[in-house]
């Protein structure tokens, strides 16, 4: 059998506009004061818009301080939260069996518009469309610029020298989180002793457009699960967790996690909360945990109608109803990719004092199923908690943290790694022009430019979707080859996953909707467009056309890795009940497109 390793998290430290570092975050809490502000009208919007930002004076003084002002302003926040986990534990990134891994949505996106900005300052006689249809900054970007995901990552590897490549997941609000439960099996593993996982995104004219496009943003301060909620505040931020298997008494243990997908919709909850309820079932079980040891739900509670709803029926159906649930996104807004790793971080801090976050302004309950919300903070016996997101694209994620004391699962000096071994049972590659399977073609055509190629390839499938038609480019470039791999294939929702990867994440759909903002203005955004700035989305109309409610996740890194891929697969196969779980290559820029899947079935469970 398995004897699963004691994950600890041993060092942690955040960045937000609450304040630099864990003291300063902990005492705003403590204090009732929130750092969402008024923030003047051009800074990260057209319009004046409430949110939370960290002070650029200080972040500049320390950037100096580090040297690291060449860096761009999320890289430094990703440096400076990272050096501060290495200070405090020594751990170093130059060994070959520690790791970095980052979690973002948008990364450097602000340097797109710049880039966008300066390409169409020279044609100023050019109509919205036209720059939509063909925006001109893509073919200038350039192939290392830190917009990719993949260099920022790489840059900041450089600084710390890291022996390892730093790996990014990009699964919108749920990053954060997801970053931390992929992190966790990396080690029981044995892939790496030590992890760091930093998350980390900010706001731009780019992201608060989007969210205004979707009416989602409140006039006021965010009120989660109170009944005169009206939307979420944004803000920015980012924190640093150390994980592996060596620690004491004082530091927390990441004792389950979980992901999954609703398979209902790319861009609204569940209307059931079935899927956030699988993905907390499934930690809870992997943690050993029962409802009565669970003290509290740090939950994703973003003060959107539908996403507090549907947490909480997700909370009723995994038969939590009882447990005091609290959202700490009044005091610093939702931060996006953010949000998992600093909120994880607060649940450790709620732990270890033996008190529960009030929700600051919830004042009364608003929610269909009857939970339990405190807006001032409690002292409470604590054993353990969950920590919940949800995110576009359908995806969930959760966590149980617990006191060493109270964790059910017994350390063991051997461990046993666990690995499913699995069969290849089909691979598709679309190439520009062709549909392979196993390497013979089963749909050609004349055209290899996309568009025409894609609607080709999707007529030949025999499908009529016609909301394939609305999907960007990436999504459909996904949905044709997962369409043809899963072709006659049947599986229980929870008994298939998703993990797939590329070098550009969303970015060819990035550029159209920075174009739209920047000839209209932030006012132009379109919800169809904002929709699919996430790479994961693609992972998401997947889902929802064969049900797939298992595992989802979205790695972004300049090279395919097949290899690196199917190993993580293999991991979560031999973990979960997965029975089936496709993992490729879905890549497309510029009308340049390529997409490999391959199908792992899963035959038996080895111990290394």
């Amino acid at each position: 059998m398995e004897h699963p390793l004691n994950i600890y998290i041993t060092a942690h430290t955040l960045i937000s506009s609450l304040g630099f570092g864990i003291s300063e975050n902990r005492k705003a809490i403590h204090d009732y004061r929130s750092g969402i502000r008024m923030q003047e009208a051009g800074r990260i919007s057209d319009s004046q818009i409430l949110a939370g930002m960290i002070d650029s004076v200080e972040l500049e003084k320390r950037a100096k301080e580090l040297d690291i002002s060449s860096y761009t302003r999320l890289e430094q926040l990703f440096i400076l939260t990272i050096q501060e986990v290495i200070s405090q534990s020594g751990v170093n990134l130059q060994e070959s069996d520690c790791a970095l891994l980052l979690s973002t949505t948008k990364g450097n996106i602000d340097l797109l518009s710049n880039q966008e900005k300066r390409t169409n300052s020279d044609k100023p006689g050019d109509s919205v469309q036209s720059t939509i249809d063909n925006p001109s900054f893509l073919q200038e970007l350039s192939v290392d610029s830190p917009a990719f995901l993949w260099k920022m990552a790489e840059r900041i590897g450089h600084f710390f020298e890291a022996a390892n490549q730093v790996e990014v997941i990009s699964n919108a609000c749920i990053s954060g989180v997801s970053a931390l439960v992929v992190a966790k099996r990396w080690i029981e593993s044995g892939r790496y002793k030590r992890v760091i996982v930093a998350g980390g995104d900010i706001l731009s004219h780019f992201i608060t457009s989007g969210f205004l496009s979707f009416r989602s943003v409140s006039a006021h301060r965010c009120r989660p699960y109170d009944i005169q909620r009206d939307g979420l505040s944004l803000g920015e931020a980012c924190g640093a967790v150390l994980l592996e298997t060596q620690g004491n008494a004082n530091h927390i243990i990441l004792s389950g996690g979980a992901i999954s997908n609703d398979a209902n919709h790319i861009s609204g909850p569940s209307r059931t909360g079935d899927g956030l309820a699988l993905a907390i079932n499934q930690a809870m079980e992997e943690a050993g945990t029962l409802p009565e040891d669970i003290s509290f739900i740090n939950a994703h509670g973003t003060a959107t109608v539908y996403n507090d709803e549907m947490e909480s029926k997700a909370i009723h159906l995994a038969g939590l109803s009882t447990v005091p649930v609290n959202s700490l996104k009044p005091y610093f807004g939702h931060t996006l990719g953010a949000s998992g790793i600093i909120e994880t971080i607060l649940c450790i801090e709620q732990l270890k004092e033996g008190i529960y976050y009030g929700t600051l302004g919830y004042e009364t309950l608003g929610v269909p199923m009857p939970i339990t919300v405190y807006g001032t903070h409690q002292p409470m016996p604590m054993k353990c908690c969950i920590k919940t997101t949800s995110g576009f694209g359908g995806c969930n994620a959760a966590l149980v943290l617990s006191l060493p004391n109270t964790h059910l699962k017994q350390k063991t000096d051997s461990p046993t790694f666990c690995k499913a071994v699995v069969e290849s049972a089909n691979i598709v590659t679309i190439k520009p022009g062709v549909v392979e399977n196993q390497g013979t073609a089963i749909f050609n055509s004349s055209e290899t430019d996309f568009a025409p190629f894609i609607r080709e390839a999707y007529k030949y499938l025999g499908e009529n979707n016609m909301k394939f038609y609305k999907m960007d480019n990436l999504c459909k470039l996904g949905y044709v080859a997962a369409g043809y791999l899963l072709k006659d294939t049947n599986y229980r929702p929870e008994e298939i996953g998703i993990i797939l990867a590329n070098a550009s994440a969303s970015l060819d759909t990035d550029c159209r909707h920075q174009a739209i903002i920047n000839k209209e203005g932030d006012k132009a955004a379109s919800p169809a467009v904002f929709v699919y700035t996430l790479p994961n989305v693609v992972l998401g109309e997947i889902c929802i056309r064969h049900k797939i409610q298992g595992e989802n996740t979205f790695f972004v890194c300049q090279q395919s890795d097949t290899a690196s891929l199917e190993d993580y697969a293999r991991i979560v196969m031999a973990k979960g009940k997965l029975r089936t779980c496709i993992i490729g290559w879905c890549e497309l820029l510029d009308g340049h497109y390529q997409a490999e899947f391959k199908q792992l079935n899963n035959i038996s469970t080895i111990y290394e």
